[in-house]
């Protein structure tokens, strides 16, 4: 006696009926894994906008951010009035704070000598605005007036570029039209929103963006007491604007927030919620396409099992049995093509994309919910045959 036997409590029929035929075993294999494949990468890429999207906010190195009330994330964080950050300090609690300035400007790529566009961020060099050992490491080198550091993970082959810089020859590039001179390399990973990226002191992105005022800077950095409740101190920083041009959020809130206008506002999430959507119906017409095609071949055998005495849900389990065979094998080879693809998305475009336990999970009953509907439709036509009319 098998296995399969003994756990089905009869004859395994949905696993010799698919394998009675080899070459439609295979196709709808195929199906499945095709649509298996389709909803990881959907989701892969919507949360790598998720996740790009904060990538840079989880660096900074703050208890409370101090935005513009119209902010959504930090590359297009808009202007707060420095005096904002000035006023935190008188809060009891707060130990530090410090302006942080943020802009997309246009550049040439030392590696093309093309015009493209990298974010460029300012900071006081000793105040240690950033928490990644690399990007503390830079903040000496960038102190230096007219000097910036990389990010060796910007989109792009840079590997000329970031030789020369290791080797000390500290090349020139034309950054918002004046000249930087880069020394220097970090490591951070690069968002939909900024395809390059350099660390300049707060004086550096002064002088080379002569049109941005040192009074309104992009994002207020704050740091509070060891052991102080930063969401309280927040609230009482607020309590001095007229929360007009500035409020004060904790870091976990502004990266809160960000996700969640991304995924609530941002119509890229609803095209890779319709990609998910179809993901899901193009699997279930294939795997429809094939469980209906064998019941037809085998409805003469369906008929009699009717003749017999057996009901639709006893025929209904045979072919939920070739749902559940189909999910298992569709659903292994689908989870391993896209970790593949995962990997050579990651190496291309150097951004955050990664699999987690429970997008596995999500997906696996997605594709076991999507064969027993499959299986459900497919076996209409025996619910409402007459054995009589087969024979």
């Amino acid at each position: 006696m098998s296995v399969a036997t003994l756990v089905l409590g009869r004859t395994p029929l949905g696993w010799r009926q698919l394998a009675h035929s080899p070459a439609r075993f295979a196709m709808a294999i195929a199906g499945v894994m095709f649509a298996v494949m389709m909803m990881f990468m959907q989701l892969g890429f919507m949360n790598m906008l998720y996740d790009s999207s904060v990538l840079l906010q989880r660096q900074l190195a703050a208890d409370i951010v101090i935005v513009n009330p119209a902010a959504r994330d930090l590359v297009n964080a808009r202007t707060i009035p420095r005096r904002r950050v000035v006023q935190a300090l008188g809060v009891d609690g707060v130990v530090d704070a410090e302006p942080l300035y943020v802009s997309n400007v246009s550049w040439i790529k030392p590696n093309t000598n093309e015009r493209g566009t990298i974010l460029l961020m300012g900071a006081r060099p000793d105040f240690q605005a950033f928490r990644a050992a690399d990007m503390r490491a830079v903040e000496p080198v960038i102190s230096t007036l007219g000097v910036a550091a990389f990010d060796r993970a910007s989109r792009g082959d840079y590997r000329g570029f970031l030789a020369r810089i290791e080797a000390g020859e500290r090349p020139m590039v034309e950054v918002s039209g004046r000249r930087l001179a880069f020394d220097g390399t970090f490591r951070v990973g690069t968002s939909f929103g900024a395809e390059a990226l350099a660390l300049v002191s707060d004086q550096t992105f002064l002088a080379i963006q002569p049109r941005v005022q040192a009074s309104t800077p992009n994002v207020g950095l704050v740091r509070v007491r060891p052991g102080a409740d930063a969401e309280a101190i927040a609230r009482e920083i607020n309590a001095l604007f007229d929360g007009t041009d500035a409020r004060a959020m904790t870091l976990a809130a502004f990266v809160d927030r960000t996700r969640s206008f991304m995924s609530r506002e941002s119509p890229i999430a609803y095209v890779f919620g319709f990609g998910l959507a179809m993901g899901l119906v193009v699997g279930i017409v294939i795997v429809v396409q094939i469980l209906s095609s064998d019941v037809q071949d085998h409805l003469p055998e369906y008929a009699t099992f009717k003749a017999l005495g057996f009901s639709n849900g006893s025929l209904l389990s045979i072919v939920y049995e070739q749902a559940c065979i189909l999910t298992v094998f569709g659903f292994l080879p689908g989870l391993a093509l896209s970790l593949g693809l995962y990997e050579l998305v990651r190496g291309a475009l150097s951004m955050p994309i990664a699999m987690p336990l429970d997008r596995v999970a999500m997906v696996f009953a997605l594709t076991a919910g999507m064969c027993a509907l499959a299986g459900t439709l497919a076996l209409r036509r025996v619910a409402t045959t007459d054995p009589a009319d087969v024979f």
